[in-house]
């Protein structure tokens, strides 16, 4: 079941801070990093770097979806719009999985 993490406070940090991200998926060897990702990108921005990397397409397959979203420990990331800066608080990476869903109907 997805949860939406919380993002109180500010949304947006400031603009020359960066943040190491890292997001892993299973289906693939290597995980996407980015060691200067602006902390002020948001998981939309993101996302499509990310698929880019792993070489994968969301879209209609055999009567279903195929989407993939991200999670930090554990829990489904829903609100796109949150800042890296705001999921890594205040440290100077941020660890994300990718998974992948197959939505039916």
């Amino acid at each position: 079941m997805p949860v939406d993490v919380q993002t109180h406070g500010e949304r947006h940090a400031a603009p020359n801070k960066t943040i190491a991200v890292r997001v892993r998926y299973l289906g693939a060897r290597h995980p996407f990093e980015d060691p200067k990702a602006p902390a002020g990108e948001n998981l939309a921005e993101l996302k499509p770097r990310v698929l880019d990397f792993f070489k994968l397409k969301e879209g209609p397959v055999d009567g279903g979806t195929k989407v993939y979203v991200f999670a930090m420990d554990g829990l489904v990331l829903t609100d796109l719009n949150t800042t890296l800066g705001v999921l890594a608080k205040e440290h100077h990476e941020l660890k994300l999985d990718l998974l992948e869903r197959f939505e039916q109907g």
